[in-house]
């Protein structure tokens, strides 16, 4: 006695769970992989990749289970559904041989008895059949879709971690800049270092200074040309070797006075203006502590602390005309004199990337001066010329005049009256934020030169080439300012229409930082007005 499912093998069929049974398995798997992956992401598929396995393995072996007990409890299932338990290959003839021998006999009732027999017996092979088909079928798809989940989750595992080791390779490069900056800045501060080394020399010019010095005639001005030619010769030679480097500056040394004055009230935080202080402060200097950890930032550029020294000294033994020291470089001087006294003398000196931040500069000469890039923020600068200079002919002809070298001078946040600078000539110097009043340009090629947020009291612009110069947001206290301004100009120079002005109030102009500086001979005073920028550049 033999199974029917056992007496003939089943014939390998490419379509043996059909078009509804394969629908059926991707549509279970777009359920269970397609829509945590749609919804939320690669990433919640491989944090939950273990409870996706769990779902997917406990189906397996109920699928696995359910064959199982099919095939131990078949014969009762048959039973059941067919009256069958069991069937043999040979009686599929005896039931064909008793329909055609009862039909031959025209016996209706035992030909159909016969023709139920073979019906239930084929409808028990072809359930058999089906249902071992499908059970292998399930089981074979869960398994295929479990090794592709398998897959798919290592796969996004693997880009979790792409993207995890692109991130760390991020942070490395990160911390490569960051040493490589370490690097450059421990080379810089060694140059440093071997800069400073100059300093006994430039201590030891000061002790000679103030020996010939002291030998001058009773009453007669110093004058560095009376000084010895050895120790001019020292001079010269010591700002050829004082070179220019960056070093670590310490936010402290950057406050003006009106903000040391103010920052008392640092400590007083249960006061409005506590905060108000510590902005501006944070924007004048970035992060300042006056207690605790100190850190100090490299400087933004190369300076001198030793030029600016060599001029300290000879500012402080009288010594104020530098236009007779010839052969001396000041480029790059950091210039931090306690007081720069008056009657400076810069004629034609070499002061290109020079910085006189927050100096008092009273009387000051520095016609035909190379200032290019030079710095004069919030510095304090009163009857200064920035003119034209005359150097004497050797040849005992017409003198080399040149007019002071502005290209890239930093005025910003500067305070300017009664200051000249007629014929002077340099590209995008920049006078923002500061005060101009009682200054002339007239003559001066300042193209690309900027005036934002300037308060702009008196000031002469006869002759100036002011190719876009920009004055957006200046202050003024004339309401025709801007033709007055289109007339004075070089011819073509100034494009009056690019700009607008309008009235303010006294509470706007209160609001600009250096409205309390603002002494104007009275203007302050009167309606003021803003410029507005309507028009683009070319």
């Amino acid at each position: 006695m033999t199974e029917a499912g056992d007496s003939k093998p089943a014939k390998p069929d490419g379509g043996a769970i059909g078009p509804v049974g394969l629908s059926i398995i991707v549509f279970f798997l777009g359920v269970v992989v397609g829509i945590p992956v749609a919804n939320f992401g690669a990433d919640v598929l491989v944090r939950y990749a273990g409870e996706v396995f769990a779902i997917l393995f406990a189906v397996f072996l109920v699928a696995v289970l359910i064959a199982a007990l099919i095939a131990l409890f078949r014969k009762q299932i048959w039973s059941a559904i067919f009256k069958r338990a069991e069937f043999e290959v040979d009686r599929f003839a005896r039931p064909l041989a008793d329909v055609a021998q009862f039909a031959a006999e025209q016996k209706v009732q035992e030909a159909t008895g016969a023709a139920r027999d073979l019906a239930e017996l084929v409808l028990a092979r072809y359930a058999w059949v089906s249902t071992r088909r499908w059970l292998m079928a399930t089981i074979t798809a869960l398994i295929a879709a479990i090794a592709a989940l398998a897959g798919s989750a290592l796969l996004f595992q693997q880009n979790q971690l792409l993207r995890t080791q692109i991130g760390l390779m991020g942070d490395q490069n990160s911390r490569i800049e960051e040493q490589n900056r370490f690097i450059q800045s421990q080379i810089e501060l060694g140059e440093a270092q071997r800069s400073t080394s100059i300093v006994p020399e430039i201590l030891e010019i000061g002790s000679l200074l103030a020996q010939e010095v002291q030998q001058f005639q009773a009453g007669a001005a110093p004058s560095i040309a009376s000084l010895s030619p050895g120790l001019r010769a020292r001079i010269i030679a010591a700002t050829t070797a004082a070179r220019p480097y960056r070093y670590l500056r310490n936010p402290l040394t950057d406050l003006d006075e009106q903000l040391l004055m103010s920052s008392g009230l640092l400590r007083r935080t249960d006061l409005a203006a506590s905060a108000t202080i510590r902005q501006q402060l944070d924007a004048v200097s970035g992060n300042v502590q006056f207690a605790g950890a100190q850190s100090g930032v490299m400087s933004d550029r190369p300076l001198s602390p030793e030029r600016g020294q060599i001029l300290a000294l000879l500012i402080y033994n009288g010594l104020t005309d530098f236009s007779e020291l010839n052969g001396a470089d000041f480029s790059f001087a950091e210039v931090r004199a306690a007081s720069m006294g008056s009657s400076l003398r810069f004629r034609f000196a070499s002061l290109r990337f020079s910085n006189f931040d927050r100096q008092l500069l009273v009387g000051a000469e520095f016609d035909g001066a190379h200032l290019e890039h030079a710095r004069f923020r919030n510095a304090n600068i009163n009857y200064t010329r920035f003119g034209v200079g005359e150097l004497p002919s050797i040849s005992g002809g017409e003198g080399l005049k040149q007019g002071a070298q502005l290209s890239g001078a930093d005025f910003s946040g500067a305070i300017l009256k009664h200051v000249a600078f007629d014929g002077s000539r340099g590209f995008g110097i920049n006078f923002d934020g500061g005060i101009v009043h009682q200054v002339t340009f007239g003559g001066t090629s300042m193209a690309g030169s900027t005036f934002r947020g300037t308060i702009v009291g008196v000031a002469d612009f006869t002759g100036a080439d002011l190719k876009s110069v920009d004055l957006d947001g200046a202050i003024v206290f004339d309401a025709a300012f801007l033709d007055t301004v289109a007339a004075q100009a070089a011819p073509e120079s100034f494009v009056r229409d690019r700009f607008e002005i309008a009235a303010i109030t006294p509470d706007e102009f209160a609001r600009h930082p250096l409205w309390s500086d603002a002494w104007l001979d009275g203007l302050e005073a009167k309606q003021a007005y803003r410029i507005t920028r309507v028009g683009a550049f070319e």
